[in-house]
This record gives structure tokens, sequence and C-alpha cells, in this order.
């Protein structure tokens, strides 16, 4: 076991945290969360677990293995670097890197090039190593949090190109309702779904929940009461290769399916102008899903559904005898702030 810290995106301020830690579930990681900081969690588990947010995660961004974590002042810095030991960290000939990432403003009164100069130089003594600022073998990295400084051995950097080029518009089939393939993923992740489970989006719309469950091995199928809507979710899920299950034209109210018969629901149910409800009120659409959909889901299974906040989801699945797991929220803009809420069938 090791004290890694994992750096997360900061667009949301609880989504990142509890995707990853949804993630470590799914997988059966064995892992203690040691403190949570502003777009740092620090935990500790085995180093091989980081290959679960890598393959998975679309809101974790840097994890390393810690080696120390103190004040963010350059003293306290400094004679912390000189009571560790990087050593281990370092094969014999292999370059190196010092990078420092302050989050939100975090000690500004600390100059990030300085601090990476000073710790370079004192690695560059300690360890003889060579220094490589273009392609080095080992990148150590300081975060500066909270009035907190982080720092380790980086051992993983997830990027998140893949999202903006599986974005709507970048789909053979766009409509207006259609979710962001990162806040997808997400949702997909806070499901807890393992590989070879069976993933269920009632109101699948343009497949974007059923193409990134899909993507980390998930077998999905999608329901749409919209002939057109199905169709075309089914144009997208072939663009990626993506064979489901079925795609079947459907009403979520009263979906076709045995009892227990999927392990999880991942869904966006319509309530904008520009998804269609059949004249039946957004709100109302929603209760009766969900006073149905607990019959399909095994028991256990998850529900992670999104709702704008006024809608009060979190009441409305409890009365429907779920518990309520947890609940965040999403400014989108002045008249519509998203709930993501997770429920689970006990």
């Amino acid at each position: 076991m090791a004290h890694l810290f994992i750096l997360v995106s900061g667009e949301n301020p609880s989504l990142p945290f509890s995707e990853v830690k949804a993630i470590f579930e799914a997988e059966g990681v064995k892992y203690q969360v040691l403190e949570g900081l502003t777009q740092i969690l620090r935990i500790e588990a085995e180093p091989h677990c980081i290959e679960a947010l890598v393959s998975r995660s679309a809101m974790a961004r840097i994890c390393g293995i810690e080696i120390f974590n103190c004040k963010a002042e350059i003293g306290e810095i400094l004679e912390n670097m000189e009571e560790s030991e990087p050593a281990p960290f370092i094969g014999e000939g292999e370059s190196f890197v010092v990078r420092v990432k302050r989050v939100r403003m975090s000690s500004s009164d600390i100059n990030t090039w300085t601090l990476e100069k000073a710790i370079g130089e004192f690695l560059f003594k300690k360890l003889k190593r060579k220094v490589d600022l273009k392609a080095p073998k080992k990148t150590f990295f300081g975060i500066m949090t909270d009035d907190r400084f982080i720092f380790g051995l980086k051992i993983a950097e997830i990027k998140h190109g893949e999202f903006l080029e599986r974005g709507p518009r970048k789909k053979a089939f766009f409509h207006p309702s259609a979710m962001p393939a990162k806040l997808a993923r997400c949702m997909v992740n806070l499901a807890q779904p393992r590989m070879g489970d069976l993933v269920l989006d009632p109101f699948c719309g343009t497949g974007s929940l059923l193409i990134e469950a899909s993507l980390i091995g998930c077998n999905v199928l999608g329901l749409d009461v919209k002939r057109y809507m199905a169709r075309g979710s089914f144009r997208n899920l072939t663009l990626y290769g993506i064979k489901p299950e079925s795609i079947v034209v459907a009403d979520a109210r009263s979906i076709p399916l045995d009892q227990a018969s999927v392990d999880c629901v991942v869904t966006d149910p319509p309530y904008g102008t520009s998804a269609t409800t059949l004249k039946v009120a957004p709100r109302d659409l929603i209760e009766s899903f969900l006073s149905t959909v607990g019959d399909v889901i095994k028991k256990r299974g998850r529900i992670c559904l999104a709702a704008p906040k006024t809608f009060e989801v979190s009441e409305i699945g409890e009365r429907m005898g779920y518990k309520h797991l947890e609940s965040h929220f999403i400014y989108v803009h002045r008249s519509l702030t998203r709930e993501i809420a997770v429920f689970k069938r006990d």
C-alpha cells in the first residue's frame, strides 16, 4: 500500500471525487481516503489501482505516488525535500523533470517556476540524475492547494481529448438535447457497472450514455419512444463500432424487459424545450418511469439519473422506495441547474 494523490478537474466541487470513488468500488479496489482537498484526493491504496482510473475516468487528471506533503511555504517545502527519499522512485540513468501546479490561486505568493527550479536543483544534487525538460523518463510533481503542498512522482496523466472527439456535433446523428461525452462517462461511472454488465438507458436519445458505457466494457441496451431517435442512437453507436444488445422503440413508463434483467440504469430523461415528452409533464414522466424501472433492475443495482434541480428527483426516488445515495448539482444556465442523482434498489 502507498499514499497516492489524484488531481481532478475543477468544473464541479463534488462530481470528480464521487466518480473516482465509484470507479474504485466498481473495480473492487481496496482503498482508504486520507484527505480531500480542493481538486485533490489523497488515498492509501496499491499503485496499480490507478489503471482503473486511466481506463474509465472522465474527471481524474493526474495521479501520483506521494513522497511528502506539508504546508505551502518555501522553507518548509525545502526542509521536507531534504528529509525525503526520492531515490527509490527513479532508476539508474533515468532523466527527470519537476513540475509544480497551483490550484485556484492557492499560495499565490510562491512563484511556481522558482519552486520548480529549487526542487530540481536539489534533486539533481541528491540523485545525480540528468534533468530533461522535453522528454524526461520521470516527472516529479508538486501541487499547491488549500495552502498545502503535495509532492510526489507522477504515474499517470489522463488526457480528455477523446471526450471532445465524441462531442454531440461530432456524431453521425445530432440532437440539441444530446449530453456531452464527458458528463455521460461520469454518470455511467457513478452507476458502478463492471465489465460485462448490462446497462440500460430507457431514454437513450442520441446514445451518448450507451456509447460511454460500452467503451468501458459494458453491454448496452437502449429504449426511446421516438423511432427516429432510436434510429439515430443506433447510427451513433455504429459509428464507434458498438453493437448494442438492442435499441428498442418503447415507452420508458412500460419497459418491455424481464424482471431483474439489467445491472444498472443510466439515463437523462427529456425535460427541455428541445426534447419530446409526448405531452406528458416532464416531472410526471420521471415519476412514472421511476415507479416501474425498479422491476427490471437486479437487486442492489443502481440508477444514475439527470433532471432539473427543481424536480427534486431525490425526493421522488425515495418516495418510490429507492435508497438515495448522492446528488450533485451542475449549473447549466440561468433557468437550469441539473441534478445528477444516484439511487440504489435494495
